[in-house]
């Protein structure tokens, strides 16, 4: 399949029920992710599964692949978004490498073709974040501290200048085999 580009955005899922297909760690991963964001999550086993408990969902995640075909019609047909894991042809969103240190938010999409790039890149910012996330959270306070100053609030592009101060060093090395 080629690559599909993407529209990268953040969801707003509070309060909105979602459902997870599946068992193991990426379902595990993906009810996490659902909760972290407030989302009501309604946990299904493959075996559990009957179409109905699309209805009235915002979004399907079906983290079996062998249930993938019928999961995607039965959500489409419902109304809601679907995920298929590992099949993008049948899902109408990504789920990108993630990394987050408080209201930092880092996504990484490759639009399917080097998922496991997506992955490395995830790893490699986590250290980074680990290594230099207190100064990054005093940054972050400052300008959270500085928004609030700010009325009104067409005054906020000021924030750019401020936000132009950070700097992350460094380049991209690939090592040898």
């Amino acid at each position: 399949m080629p690559p599909r580009p993407a529209l990268s955005v953040s969801l707003y899922v509070l309060g909105r029920r979602c459902l997870v297909i599946g068992e193991g760690p990426a379902a595990a991963e993906r009810a996490g992710r659902l909760s972290a964001a407030g989302a009501e999550v309604i946990l299904v086993p493959k075996s559990e599964y009957r179409p109905e408990l699309c209805s009235g969902v915002f979004m399907v995640f079906c983290c079996d692949a062998s249930l993938g075909p019928t999961v995607s019609r039965d959500a489409r047909v419902r109304g809601a978004l679907v995920y298929v894991i590992d099949m993008p042809e049948l899902s109408d969103l990504a789920m990108p490498a993630m990394v987050r240190r408080g209201p930092v938010q880092i996504t990484v999409s490759t639009d399917g073709v080097a998922p496991s790039l997506s992955r490395r890149l995830r790893e490699q910012l986590e250290h980074l974040l680990a290594t230099n996330g207190i100064e990054l959270d005093a940054f972050v306070e400052e300008m959270a501290r500085l928004r609030e100053d700010l009325v009104p609030p067409s005054r906020r592009d000021r924030l750019y200048d401020i936000a132009s101060r950070l700097v992350i060093e460094g380049r991209v090395k690939i090592a040898p085999p």
